[in-house]
């Protein structure tokens, strides 16, 4: 579903993400654990593609490329919710005015369509009762669930979550982590990035550590690479290298070759020249005037 590929990302000269590598499957849940300026908050703009790897591939279900033309971005956009750390609510327009505009934005429903949808969000995150209040009028943790509710409202395949609990007390926190873990219970892929190994381990989801760009411990869900079978000793290098000594030299190119084409692993084809002694000379043309060679005597 989503899939990182060598992807670095750098701001000028400071570098946010190095190299990372990683995947999560549909309907898993993700926890990216570091400290702040560990580069987590790239990683998830990179998923919305608000911004653009340096180097790299990125690929959310079929969005696939390392930069996307705006449509093709609003597109993959209405495939996903996303819960902001400092909720991001229109302070001029109420709950559900404001869970209703993402509804609106997505453009897949027609207008009485808007208000069942906005009512049965708001009822699964508890604020049936506040559609009419203000952003300002609500706590800290009614904020982060009317901004639960705009995420899950048009049903996304995947809730990125950006320090969710990160401006909330204790209580408040502890509901909206009861609230992301029934969402992904439910079916929703769940990807969440936080500084708190608490959260981490409240979620319960596969983790993993990100420091300084780079992910440093944790299963990133990529292939590994081939292992030794159990009870099998991995091959000594010292004895390859003697073995490949002992063998006997390559026998010669056939008469007229002299490069041999060898397929690099990004797919360009190259002509590699063979060392003079390896090509074998062709033989020069018959004289049809000569004459033929004397039989050799016994």
């Amino acid at each position: 579903m989503i899939t990182f590929e060598q992807v670095t990302k750098r701001y000028g000269e400071r570098l946010a993400l190095d190299a990372v590598s990683w995947r999560m499957d549909e309907g898993e849940c993700v926890v990216f654990l570091g400290p702040s300026g560990a580069g987590k908050t790239s990683l998830l703009r990179l998923i919305t593609h608000e911004i653009s790897p340096s180097a790299g591939f990125v690929t959310v279900g079929t969005f696939r490329g390392s930069r996307l033309s705006r449509g093709r971005r609003a597109l993959l956009r209405r495939t996903l919710g996303i819960v902001y750390e400092d909720f991001r609510l229109l302070a001029d327009r109420t709950i559900f005015e404001n869970v209703a505009l993402a509804v609106r934005i997505a453009g897949r429903f027609r207008e009485e369509e808007v208000a069942p949808r906005v009512m049965r969000a708001l009822d699964e995150v508890g604020l049936a009762h506040a559609r009419d209040v203000f952003p300002a009028e609500l706590s800290g943790g009614g904020k982060q669930r009317a901004a639960i509710a705009r995420a899950i409202v048009n049903r996304p395949a995947v809730v990125l979550a950006d320090e969710p609990t990160g401006a909330l007390e204790p209580k408040s926190a502890k509901d909206v982590l009861a609230l992301l873990a029934e969402i992904h219970r439910e079916g929703a892929a769940l990807l969440v990035t936080t500084t708190r190994e608490d959260v981490a381990w409240a979620l319960g989801g596969r983790t993993m550590l990100l420091e300084e760009g780079r992910i440093t411990a944790g299963e990133t869900g990529m292939p590994a690479a081939a292992a030794p079978a159990a009870g099998q000793e991995a091959p000594d290098a010292g004895a390859e290298a003697t073995s490949a000594a002992s063998e006997p030299p390559p026998a010669p190119a056939p008469p007229g070759i002299i490069a041999t084409v060898h397929v690099a692993g990004n797919g360009v084809t190259e002509m590699a020249p063979l060392p003079p002694e390896a090509v074998t000379p062709e033989p020069a043309p018959a004289d049809p005037g000569a004459e033929p060679p004397a039989a050799p005597t016994a």
